[in-house]
């Protein structure tokens, strides 16, 4: 018995022995998989991320207007009340691209915070009259042009550069009232980056028709504003690329016997046709325009 029982003892260690070699061998050396090399990548940060630069002006669409003629007798700059500030106009080609320029003159480090700039586009010439009632949104694109180093950066520096640029604008009809009045504002990058700013594509979509107004033969003045306010340093507007759109998205072609005149001897004109209508366009304020969006 003590035989058996010792034999027994035995054949249990060999095969624990056993077991415990093939644990530690059962994944053959030739299969293990070689460590590959860790590759380090660095995640982009605002330290690492280089500065931007001015994009390429956008494509414009064949029936946007462009001013490479040098016209803009279409335009006005809008002088109404005590916050609009003088200016004129002229068109200039940067990089190849002609657009049109909004030279302000009598912004200052002292009316800085209050001014605001300001133009009309007079729709009516650039539209025949049986196109009109068609119009569902007008888009465009500004850029502005620092011209001093009054904008203060939050390190405490002087820069010339821009700073924000928004604004609002939209149209009004024949009884006086905005229809279609909105906000804009650019991206809010490379605005404080560099001293001309990329384009700020600005969108006002017509609602005259949802509110069972449109623009028709019956409206005088057939226009739409363009306001920039907020600014943070003394610059220059540019806007290029005026598109009108139909209910179906589609672009509107322009009337193709809009006066021509690179002169435009009017360009300065700051004041619309009479003072009532004055009167109505200053009707809004920075905080009026919250109410009316």
């Amino acid at each position: 018995m003590k035989k058996c029982y010792l034999l027994c003892l035995l054949s249990a260690v060999f095969l624990v022995g056993c077991s415990q070699k093939n644990t530690s061998s059962e994944i053959p050396e030739s299969t293990v998989p070689e460590t590959a090399p860790v590759e380090m990548t660095q995640t982009a940060t605002e330290e690492t991320l280089p500065l931007p630069t001015n994009a390429p002006f956008p494509e414009a669409d064949p029936n946007a207007v462009t001013f490479d003629d040098g016209n803009f007798s279409f335009i006005a700059v809008v002088q109404d009340d005590e916050t609009a500030v003088d200016g004129s106009l002229s068109v200039e080609t940067i990089d190849g691209n002609a657009m049109l320029k909004f030279t302000d003159d009598s912004t200052t480090a002292e009316n800085l915070e209050t001014a605001v700039q300001k133009i009309r586009v007079s729709a009516g010439q650039l539209l025949r009259e049986d196109q009109l009632e068609s119009v569902a949104k007008i888009s465009f694109d500004l850029y502005v042009q620092a011209k001093s180093d009054l904008f203060l950066s939050d390190d405490g520096e002087y820069r010339q550069v821009p700073g924000w640029l928004g604004g609002g604008g939209g149209t009004m009809c024949a009884d006086g009232n905005w229809y279609s009045f909105a906000d804009f504002s650019a991206s809010g990058i490379n605005e404080y980056d560099l001293e001309r700013s990329d384009a700020c594509h600005v969108e006002f979509k017509f609602l005259l028709a949802e509110s069972g107004k449109k623009w028709d033969s019956s409206v005088e003045d057939v226009n739409f504003s363009i306001m920039r306010w907020g600014m943070q340093n003394l610059s220059d507007l540019y806007l290029d690329n005026i598109t009108f759109y139909d209910t179906e998205g589609n672009t509107i072609p322009l009337n193709p016997s809009v006066p021509e005149s690179a002169e435009t001897a009017d360009s300065t004109e700051t004041a619309p046709d009479s003072a009532e209508e004055n009167t109505e366009v200053t009707e809004f304020t920075d905080t009026e325009t919250e109410a009316v969006a």
